[in-house]
Formats: C-alpha cells, sequence, structure tokens
C-alpha cells in the first residue's frame, strides 16, 4: 500500500520575511582579524560597540556588525595566556570608492585604539596587531 505525502503550504507574514531578511549576512562585509600581544596571564580585553573602519577619503564609516572570541563593553575578556590573543570583528562594507581606511575605537575614556591606513585589498579580509 502507497503512503500519499502531502506538504502543506505555509504562509509567511511580511514581518517574519523582513526579519529573515536582516539576518541574512550582507554581502561586502569587512572581516578584521586582530592579534592583541598579551603581556600578561590575566589581561582583560573587550571591544565597544562605537568600534568603526573610516575611510580615509572620507565618507560613511562602517559599522561593527559582529564580533568573534572577544567581549563587547562593558563585558571582559580573560586573556588566560601570555602572547598573541586573536579574535574577529565583522563590519558593515566600505564605500566601493574606499582605497585606505583606519580601524578605530571610539570610546569615552582612555585606552581606544586607531590603527590607520589600512590598504584596501580585494577580498576585504585583513589581519592587524595591537600592541
Amino acid at each position: 500500500m502507497a503512503t500519499e505525502t502531502t506538504i502543506p503550504a505555509i504562509e509567511i507574514s511580511d514581518e517574519v520575511k523582513q526579519s529573515l531578511l536582516s539576518e541574512i549576512t550582507e554581502e561586502g562585509q569587512v572581516v578584521v582579524h586582530v592579534s592583541y600581544s598579551s603581556a600578561t596571564h590575566g589581561d582583560l580585553i573587550r571591544i565597544w560597540p562605537t568600534t568603526f573602519l573610516v575611510p580615509q577619503e572620507g565618507g560613511e564609516k562602517s559599522k561593527l556588525i559582529t564580533k568573534e572570541n572577544i567581549s563587547l563593553a562593558p563585558q571582559w575578556t580573560i586573556i588566560m595566556q601570555k602572547g598573541p590573543y586573536r579574535f574577529t570583528l565583522v563590519f558593515s562594507p566600505l564605500p566601493k570608492s574606499c582605497k585606505l581606511f583606519h580601524l578605530w575605537e571610539d570610546i569615552p575614556q582612555p585606552g581606544g585604539f586607531v590603527i590607520k591606513n589600512i590598504r584596501r585589498n580585494e577580498t576585504d579580509v585583513y589581519e592587524v596587531k595591537l600592541v
């Protein structure tokens, strides 16, 4: 005896469709792999949500979308070993005309960082070092 399978029709509301579309990874994102040189066991590190890629030529800043292997302020990540510690930052796309940009942690206290004059490449994947 054969069994017939029917697939029910599914209705998805416009709100749910928009929500799902906003979660799809946007083409053109910029990935920055950061290596931080930890001087001691137990160093603390974090990234602020006000970290941007700033085109040297001016124009729209690229916003931090997500991060991996690092806490977002006000939380801290404890580094358990001396030496290099790696984390990844993902940003919204840079303007197509951008050739050089700066990685800028814009924070309301001392200790923010700026890495200047990062040369744009075709892959939009970068490696930088924080000392």
